[in-house]
């Protein structure tokens, strides 16, 4: 009897211990591993904007500079004495 009574006591423990990576199916396995990419993928989304942002910054920033810019004074344009 009390053999038994451990038998039935390691099959419980071996089957809570199981019982996690049986718990999860294999349509559940799928699922997490699609969220995992589509994660990964809205990162990498994100971090391309955010260069694409700060790319255009500096472009126009370089766009205003010219436009802000004096007129170079050469030879021709400086005025008579």
């Amino acid at each position: 009897m009390r053999t038994r009574s451990l038998s039935v006591l390691s099959l419980a423990a071996l089957a809570a211990g199981l019982a996690p990576a049986m718990a999860q199916s294999p349509g559940t396995r799928t699922l997490n591993e699609t969220n995992d990419r589509l994660a990964r993928q809205s990162e990498i989304r994100g971090v391309r904007h955010q260069q694409q942002f700060e790319n255009n910054q500096i472009r126009m920033q370089m766009q205003r500079n010219e436009i802000t810019r004096p007129a170079p004074i050469g030879p021709g344009i400086a005025p008579r004495r």
